[in-house]
């Protein structure tokens, strides 16, 4: 099995930060009770700075199991069976302050569904083009070749093999496509038979707006609920809108997105489909 190193995407800024938190905290507790002196106390605290920023970088890592991948932080593993991983997500983003690109990877869970609320492994700089810059670890690789092996899917499946063929490694296999639905989808009536009413659904979630951070699985029940608006509002107008349904089909096309699925056919059925199962369990 597969163990692999994530110190190379831990800002060593941050670590120094609890490094130096670390040696306050032990500066104080020595000058408080005078066990030693000012000059001794300085080199504890500045010792403790330096153990942290050498040593807890190695504690991050990634371990392969036959049940599942083990996210270690600090020592301290996380682990996850295969059935609840649905694959690696790329996150790419600009640094305000600089101008730099960066990429953050997580892990896709299934649930809750979405790209962007897995446990974080890691970030690193990339091009302005995100593309690799060159001379990224072998480690970084690895973790790619880790997840083609598994037959869990990429974000950026040509980030990755750039990757692997500057290591030598053979490129990720062809993604398996998640098409759904794959039951019968539900009619308008069935899945919206015990939905609240437009106009209350919609100032329900325009309240949203002005709301802080809300708890993950409420954030994808939001998303779920305004594809349903749309869909509901464009059939209440028997589709004649283009607006309407421009507006529903969008919507569905962002829940597919998220929950990293390929709608079989109309989006708008996938949405049916979720709203029904995310009624039924009484959300």
């Amino acid at each position: 099995m597969t163990t692999v190193r994530l110190a190379f995407m831990r800002r060593r800024v941050d670590i120094i930060g609890v490094g130096c938190l670390l040696a306050l905290a032990a500066v104080i507790v020595l000058n408080e009770t005078g066990a030693v002196g000012v000059g001794p106390t300085l080199l504890t605290g500045a010792a403790i700075v330096a153990a942290v920023t050498l040593g807890v970088p190695h504690t991050f890592r990634l371990r392969e199991k036959e049940t599942g991948l083990a996210v270690v932080v600090l020592l301290v593993p996380k682990r996850y069976s295969w059935a609840e991983l649905r694959g690696l997500a790329m996150e790419f983003d600009e640094e305000p302050e600089t101008g730099a690109h960066r990429l953050r990877l997580r892990l896709r869970l299934a649930d809750p569904p979405g790209r962007l609320w897995g446990p974080l492994l890691g970030e690193l700089v990339t091009t302005d083009e995100d593309r690799p810059r060159g001379g990224e670890p072998r480690a970084l690789a690895e973790l790619f070749a880790l997840f083609g092996r598994r037959g869990l899917p990429v974000d950026r499946p040509e980030f990755a093999n750039a990757v692997l063929a500057a290591h030598g490694l053979p490129p990720l296999p062809p993604p398996p496509v998640r098409t759904v639905p794959v039951g019968p989808v539900p009619t308008p009536e069935q899945a919206y038979a015990d939905a609240p009413g437009t106009a209350d659904e919609g100032r329900d979630l325009d309240a949203y707006r002005h709301r802080g951070n809300e708890p993950i699985r409420r954030r994808r029940a939001r998303l779920l609920r305004r594809a349903a608006l749309e869909d509901r509002l464009a059939l209440d107008q028997g589709d004649a809108d283009a607006q309407r349904v421009a507006a529903a089909l969008f919507t569905a096309g962002r829940l597919a997105e998220h929950d990293g699925v390929t709608a079989d056919g109309d989006p708008r059925g996938y949405v049916r489909q979720q709203y029904l199962a995310w009624r039924a369990a009484g959300r």
